[in-house]
């Protein structure tokens, strides 16, 4: 009787996993950056992703980052709001951190600190949320290594 129960048991957890797994989607993540630690991360990387936020509103900063982790898979993804409370009381602009030609709302992909290619986040720039989708999906298809 102990076996069959055990059994039962070791089955239940199992599908728990499988569908967890199934449903978790996108594995990449994006990390919120301090100014000086989005500057020596651009100093010390080869190869660096991204995500320039613009807001002071907390709730549409969010909102992009979780855009940008559901849709993102092998890569992670380092953010910075040029509308912190450290950029703003320490007057930095990107080109202070590193970030240089890089535009606000966009995701970038940065190659021994030159950007290289990057997608708008902005609404305004897409017609729908799935053409949005589709851009940043095909942006990370054409630069993921």
């Amino acid at each position: 009787m102990k076996r069959h129960w055990i059994g039962g048991l070791a089955g239940l957890v199992m599908a728990f996993i499988l569908v967890g797994c199934g449903t978790q989607g996108a594995t990449g993540q994006v990390e919120s950056l301090s100014p000086d630690e989005m500057k020596k991360y651009i100093g010390n990387n080869d190869s660096a992703y991204v995500l320039v936020n613009s807001t002071e509103d907390d709730a549409e900063r969010k909102s992009n980052i979780k855009f940008v982790e559901e849709n993102i898979e092998s890569i992670n993804v380092k953010e910075i709001n040029s509308q912190s409370t450290k950029m703003l009381e320490n007057d930095l602009k990107l080109k202070d951190l590193g970030l240089k030609d890089i535009q606000f709302e966009t995701l970038g992909v940065y190659k021994h600190g030159t950007l290289t290619e990057y997608v708008s986040l902005r609404g305004v720039d897409h017609s729908s949320e799935n053409e949005k989708e589709k851009a940043l999906q095909e942006f990370i298809d054409e630069t993921a290594p």
